[in-house]
């Protein structure tokens, strides 16, 4: 592993997102509090793409996930939940279609070259149901849209890339890719998995009609699998291998575990309680719009040095917005400062605009 991964690491593991081993050269990873934070939202985020999905339960297992990248289509959870979406949701057994689990077990991917997960971790599958005379156009549309996903989401989009898998084994017609994020020379991260695999075609009960036309046909599944704490892992390491000379951990301010923070300014030589109300006031009406905050409250400074680590600490953190407000200009006219993670730079903004303001800002990314 190279020395700035290492290092990253390192800056990681001292700001609470994850544990690493001493092993240097693959080592292993457990999520920590707010490494755990981001993962949940990555989850959601998930959760909210390709909405024509039906979601079932999560379940977890002590085995891995499937025998083979296609052989999920002979297992008895698949056929479980397929018969599922024909009895429970039959507006949607249709072609297209796309199913949504969780599982927790053993991870089955062999590709990581960086680090290893603590065990078990969380599957995030989805799978796709679509006309096996259109499965390879499906396959490769979801390709695209899964690689744009991560790339958005990415401080480097260009560290993605999707991976053909020839040397795999598989069934007629199948086709297999990973989309990975690379590190270099260090190596790369797995993100997600992608095959295509048809059903056989004597068994009527894997058949769907198609939507179009109503005639059922057995479909071609496309299957994602995210493994969520790699990935996690992978994108927190992007967000801190930016090659900035800024020790801000850059993430996506949609997925950051903290959207905002607070801090207040002491200019006066004395304390005063309006600011710390004000404070207490801003914070409340942040957590009841349902912005995540940083810290339980806020943080007060009373010099320029104490605000500058305080700041420095939401940029290790990857807190995209620090509120700053002060005893003499946000007390007397309302006004306060809205500071970027990534410019460092801040605006000016009318107390009576927020949450409103902030809400926008993250609506429209």
């Amino acid at each position: 592993m190279t020395t700035r991964l290492i290092r990253c690491l390192k800056h990681l593991e001292a700001t609470g997102f994850f544990s690493c081993s001493s092993d240097a050269t693959t080592p292993n990873i457990k999520l920590l509090s707010h490494g755990s934070a981001y993962a949940q939202q990555l989850q959601q985020h998930w959760l909210k793409m390709r909405h024509l999905a039906v979601n079932l339960d999560s379940h977890s297992s002590t085995e891995t996930l499937s025998l083979s990248r296609f052989g999920f289509v002979h297992s008895q959870l698949f056929s479980q939940h397929f018969q599922q979406l024909r009895k429970l949701h039959p507006s949607k057994a249709k072609c297209p279609t796309l199913l949504k689990q969780q599982h927790t077990s053993e991870t089955n991917n062999n590709h990581h070259t960086i680090f290893q997960p603590a065990q078990p971790v969380t599957h995030l599958i989805t799978d796709f149901f679509v006309e096996p005379h259109r499965g390879l156009e499906h396959f490769y549309n979801v390709q695209r849209e899964s690689k744009i996903w991560w790339m958005r989401y990415s401080s480097n989009p260009s560290r993605y890339a999707i991976v053909p898998q020839p040397d795999l084994e598989k069934p007629a017609d199948s086709q297999a890719i990973d989309i990975r994020a690379s590190f270099g020379q260090a190596g790369s991260v797995t993100v997600e998995q992608l095959s295509l695999v048809h059903l056989p075609t004597e068994n009527k009960d894997f058949q769907l009609p198609d939507a179009r036309i109503g005639i059922p046909h057995s479909p071609a599944v496309i299957r994602s699998v995210i493994e969520l704490e790699p990935a996690s892992c992978a994108l927190l390491l992007d967000g801190c291998d930016h090659g900035r000379e800024t020790r801000s951990l850059l993430l996506n301010r949609v997925l950051a575990p903290y959207q905002c923070a607070v801090a207040g300014i002491q200019k006066t030589e004395h304390s005063s309680e309006d600011l710390h109300d004000l404070c207490a006031h801003v914070s409340d009406v942040l957590l009841r719009a349902r912005l995540r905050l940083q810290t339980e409250g806020y943080a007060l400074s009373t010099d320029s040095a104490q605000l500058t680590k305080q700041l420095e600490t939401f940029d290790r953190l990857g807190v995209p917005y620090t509120l700053l407000l002060d005893d003499q200009q946000t007390l007397s006219n309302g006004l306060l400062q809205l500071r970027s993670r990534d410019t460092q730079l801040a605006e000016t903004v009318h107390i009576s605009d927020l949450p409103d303001y902030l809400l926008n800002i993250f609506r429209d990314y």
